[in-house]
């Protein structure tokens, strides 16, 4: 994948942050003083413009401002947007804390006449920390403007409204004497710095990008790709389509979106763009949608491009897709091509089916059943954890495990697992040996007697000790599992059911992903 444009992001971070260096010295040096002599009349209360004013600056102080702008952080992460999260968050915290430490530093009186009755205007006056905050804010609205793929002319609308939001909360604080003028500049510029570093350190345009070389081509070559969404999966489906269809059109891409429902997890959605001969298939939803996609196209030529919409995301993990939307768009219409390995696994008697990540029974199987729908939404996969002790109460089960043609072992376990990956949520590596590429499958399982057994084995997964004695481990191209009663059982983190027999065998290369450039 071809580098990103810088874009204006450090630009604007050099040019503010030094004009900021710059503007400081000026002010200390005297050269600002003439331009400070510029004052409005000394304000007073009986002056209905003043109360107005002072009513302006309570609803812009940085509390209030800084409170909204961690609500569009909140709703840019329940949007997977997460570069633009962390940008929002890095830019309150640089704006807020990097105003108060200045102002400590530097320690300066308010002008003669401020309203010191006002909340508003205590403390030293430079930079201003109402201009640092509008500031950040309008930066950050205009950030997110176009990190969700609003039309040009919203952008413009947001841009305009931005610069008259900072232009009326400059007046404001001239009018109440609550800074001088050099105040004001400098709380601009320290604004603008903070703001635009936190969003280039995360990533995130403030401008529309241009389309790179690799777009261009691809937009001479149209081609169609399918969308398969999971709608429960999508908090905004206006944003998402508009964001999705707005980055596939530029890649030279004619999308088409199909829905899965109840009925369907997504099977004919995939057999339906495979009967339009797309040249792509994306899938948006959770482990079990991304399951079903991956079976469908297992030994077709198409591609699928992974976007990560659910709680687990673990094939998109074990990728290196990135969680980000936005970047994962770009992984997709920007990346290589990868072949990788599915695992075909039958039930009892049923009908084999594919998966790609993880199939399990017992503790693992628990825990998913376990969990609230409601709480996955809430907590992410905190949530798993929430079920997990109740699961590990419950008893063990006699299991008989044969590895290819090697001697069965016979275990009383709690947990055993075949994969075809191996890093879970919190890059927790539970089989550190699997590759989705080798040709392999990898076993685990996990013979507890008790708690305390359960508390080794935990603690030797998630950190560097010595291996618990509880634990087996292998490699091999089939596995079957037999248990001695029924035992629930989940795919690709899909609680399935019960089931006293699993048969796994590895399909080699059957897939093609859209993977990350080496």
């Amino acid at each position: 994948m071809r580098s990103r444009r810088p874009g204006i992001g450090p630009l604007a971070t050099i040019t503010f942050g030094v004009g900021f260096v710059v503007w400081t010295l000026l002010l200390y040096s005297g050269a600002l003083i003439a331009l400070d002599a510029v004052q409005a009349p000394t304000p007073h209360w009986q002056d209905p413009v003043i109360q107005i004013a002072a009513a302006v600056a309570i609803l812009f102080h940085p509390l209030p401002v800084n409170c909204v702008l961690a609500g569009i952080a909140i709703w840019a992460f329940r949007r997977r947007l997460r570069n633009l999260t962390v940008g929002v968050v890095l830019a309150i915290g640089l704006g807020w804390g990097g105003q108060n430490l200045a102002r400590l530093l530097f320690a300066r009186p308010r002008p003669p006449g401020t309203l010191t009755e006002l909340i508003s205007n205590s403390g030293y006056a430079y930079p201003s920390g109402h201009m640092v905050a509008i500031v950040t804010a309008a930066l950050v609205v205009i950030a997110t403007t176009t990190t969700t793929k609003q039309p040009r002319a919203a952008i413009e609308f947001w841009r305009w409204l931005g610069l008259g939001m900072i232009l009326l909360v400059a007046l404001d604080r001239w009018l109440l004497h609550a800074h001088w003028v050099s105040d004001l500049v400098g709380g601009i510029l320290f604004g603008g710095f903070t703001a635009s570093l936190a969003l280039t350190v995360a990533r995130v345009h403030m401008q529309p990008e241009r389309p790179t070389r690799a777009a261009a081509l691809a937009a001479r070559n149209p081609k169609r790709c399918a969308i398969v969404v999971n709608p429960t999966k999508i908090p905004d489906w206006a944003a998402f389509r508009r964001h999705v269809e707005t980055d596939c059109r530029e890649y030279g891409w004619t999308p088409l979106f199909l829905e899965t429902t109840v009925d369907d997890p997504g099977r004919g959605m995939v057999r339906a763009a495979l009967k339009a001969e797309v040249d792509l298939v994306m899938v948006a939803g959770g482990d079990g949608t991304v399951r079903v996609v991956c079976s469908e196209l297992s030994g077709t030529d198409v591609p699928l491009g992974l976007l990560p919409s659910g709680t687990g995301n673990l094939l998109a993990r074990n990728l290196g897709i990135p969680l980000d939307e936005s970047e994962a768009l770009r992984v997709i219409l920007e990346g290589r091509r990868d072949r990788i390995d599915l695992v075909e696994v039958t039930i009892d008697e049923q009908e084999p089916e594919h998966i790609a990540v993880m199939a399990g029974v017992g503790l693992d199987a628990r825990i998913m059943s376990g969990t609230d729908e409601g709480l996955k939404k809430i907590l992410g996969p905190a949530a798993y954890v929430m079920a997990a002790g109740d699961a590990a109460a419950l008893p063990s089960f006699d299991v008989t495990v044969t590895l290819d043609d090697d001697k069965p072992i016979e275990r009383h376990a709690g947990l055993v697992i075949v994969g075809n990956v191996g890093q879970l949520q919190g890059n927790v590596q539970l089989l550190p040996d699997a590759q989705f590429d080798d040709g392999l499958l990898d076993l685990f399982i996990a013979s507890p007697g008790n708690v305390a057994d359960w508390l080794r084995i935990t603690t030797s997964v998630l950190l560097p000790v010595p291996e618990a004695s509880e634990i087996d481990r292998g490699q091999g191209r089939r596995v079957l599992i037999e248990a001695s009663e029924p035992v629930e059982y989940q795919l690709d983190g899909d609680a399935a059911g019960e089931c006293r027999r699993m048969a796994a065998r590895v399909v080699p290369q059957t897939l093609t992903v859209m993977a990350p450039q080496r």
